[in-house]
């Protein structure tokens, strides 16, 4: 071999191999790239758990937000007035009894309503018993009258006529009910809230025996439950409201 080939030879070589070196610089700079990708995937997971984050900062805000700005703007004191109410129209004898399963829960002629008491982790369900009796559902040895099953035995007067009372006068919330706080009871307390919404209270119970068609006064302290006007006195009006958690009228 001459110089001149053997020079061509080395030059083809030191070409090859500078080639080589640049394909791995190349490929090594490459790697990086990768990372990167998997860095990215990273950043993506935590922008997930950022947007996660945020999207709980978000929902919190914006729940709590809603809450609050719904319970302000509703009550002014933290109460949050919720839905209005509505009359729950029944035949005589019929007694509303609150919300099962299937919606709007009622009592028919021989029976009474019985709101159930404390229990391990809440209340019993609200449910019908035979009209007088005692309510058993929850309370057991609990010390205070709002954690014992609170018997109603009446919407309306009619009620109470149809279930055997039949010079009922008056149907009560005895007990002396308090007017919560937030909630407009009548003359005696003005709230944000439009609505009546009482708490305490032993039971809705019929009264009075003159018979007749008037409604007469329940009992010192206690309130008049109606479904319609005739249920309650002159110079009262039915307004619908609450007794805890169950829908009533009140002559207010």
């Amino acid at each position: 071999m001459n110089i001149r080939t053997m020079t061509l030879v080395l030059g083809a070589g030191l070409t090859v191999a500078v080639a080589g070196v640049s394909a791995t610089a190349c490929s090594s700079s490459s790697s990086p790239a990768v990372n990167n990708n998997k860095d990215a995937s990273a950043s993506s997971s935590s922008g997930g758990s950022s947007g996660g984050s945020s999207s709980g900062g978000s929902s919190g805000s914006s729940s709590g937000s809603s809450s609050g700005s719904s319970s302000g703007s509703s009550s002014g004191g933290g109460v949050d007035c919720g839905t209005t109410p509505s009359q729950h129209l029944s035949e005589a004898g019929t007694i509303f009894c609150g919300f099962g399963d299937a919606g709007d829960q009622y009592c028919g002629i021989g029976e009474q309503c019985c709101l159930g008491g404390a229990v391990a982790g809440g209340f019993a369900p609200d449910e019908c018993a035979v009209y007088g009796a005692t309510c058993t559902n929850g309370g057991g040895d609990a010390g205070t009258a709002n954690e014992q099953p609170l018997q109603i035995q009446c919407n309306q007067i009619s009620d109470c006529r149809a279930n055997g009372n039949t010079g009922a006068t008056a149907c009560c919330l005895a007990g002396n009910a308090k007017c919560a706080t937030g909630y407009t009871c009548g003359s005696s307390q003005t709230g944000t809230c439009a609505y009546p919404k009482y708490s305490d209270g032993t039971g809705v119970v019929c009264e009075g025996d003159g018979g007749g068609n008037t409604a007469t006064l329940c009992q010192a302290g206690e309130i008049q439950v109606c479904t319609q006007q005739s249920d309650c006195v002159t110079g009262t009006t039915c307004t619908f409201g609450k007794w805890k958690i169950v829908n009533l009228g009140f002559c207010e």
